[in-house]
């Protein structure tokens, strides 16, 4: 009888998963149901004791969740809606979700970071540049140390100087050894601690922070700007709205007093500047012929 040939392949049992995890997804899925406003949030290094602090001031704003990567994902690609939001996580994660719009949510989560030292491997969100002035460090190894770190330094009376604003490094950068040393030397802390918003989704449309994280002043301030040049704009071209008609009648009643005083048409309302203007041109006439010899 022939020998059977061992291939040396072994059918790969398909392992199953386990109950806490499906559990765990479901909960997920059902808690997200009906929700607003969700989106991702990052919890690296933030200590529990803030995440809790954190929790409790968005009592009645929101709530934050926490679960394990491979359980939000599984969760989040269940959901049609939500898919996308499975992309964005990296690390240590969460869920949020509220019932305020994405704008005022990243504020409140802005609002409520502290700040720390920079350490290897740390992933920067935003661009980090050094300002221009005076340290306390004094002359010595540092200043090759802060060289080395593209930061633009001098000595000035025994003191380190930055001679002026330098980019040390770029959004998305990594922080290396060399980096994270000359930013602690300097006192500087680029880190935001505290629950960081990734994404977020409202009404099929996702939100990013760069979009989210705009100054109020001046976005206040572009908005009075638009409404006046908008105001100025119809009002110049005779276009009525509920805004500018009072300033469109204004503007024709005085148009139809300089067209009547300019043609010497006299009208009830233009007879007195009509006076006026003709005794200002005998004046006027009086003082030319009175020039030239001739007596009034």
């Amino acid at each position: 009888m022939p020998r059977k040939i061992a291939s040396g392949k072994k059918k790969q049992e398909k392992r199953e998963v386990p109950k806490w995890k499906l559990d765990q997804v479901k909960e997920v899925n059902d808690w997200l149901k009906g929700k607003k406003v969700v989106g991702i949030v990052s919890l690296r290094g933030l200590p529990s004791s803030q995440l809790q602090e954190i929790k409790k001031r968005l009592r009645g704003k929101g709530e934050v969740r926490v679960y394990r990567a491979i359980v939000l994902r599984k969760a989040l690609e269940k959901s049609k809606e939500l898919k996308q939001l499975a992309d964005r996580i990296d690390g240590p994660c969460g869920l949020i979700a509220s019932e305020d719009n994405p704008f005022r949510l990243f504020r409140f989560l802005k609002q409520n970071q502290g700040k720390r030292a920079a350490r290897p491997g740390d992933k920067l969100s935003t661009e980090i540049v050094v300002p221009a002035g005076e340290t306390d460090l004094p002359a010595g190894p540092a200043l090759a140390e802060l060289k080395m770190a593209k930061i633009d330094v001098r000595i000035d009376k025994g003191k380190i100087v930055v001679s002026k604003d330098s980019p040390v490094a770029k959004q998305g950068d990594v922080v290396t050894q060399q980096l994270a040393s000359a930013l602690s030397k300097l006192g500087i802390k680029p880190m935001p601690v505290g629950v960081q918003l990734l994404t977020v989704h409202e009404g099929g449309v996702f939100y990013e922070p760069q979009v989210l994280d705009i100054d109020e002043e001046a976005f206040r301030n572009s908005v009075v700007s638009a409404a006046r040049n908008a105001l100025n704009l119809s009002v110049s071209v005779g276009y009525p709205t509920k805004q500018n008609v009072t300033l469109l009648v204004g503007k024709a009643h005085r148009n139809a007093v300089n067209l009547s005083v300019n043609a010497c048409i006299p009208e009830k309302e233009t007879i007195g500047l009509l006076l006026s203007k003709g005794t200002a041109e005998a004046a006027a006439l009086a003082g030319m012929l009175s020039k030239k010899g001739f007596m009034p």
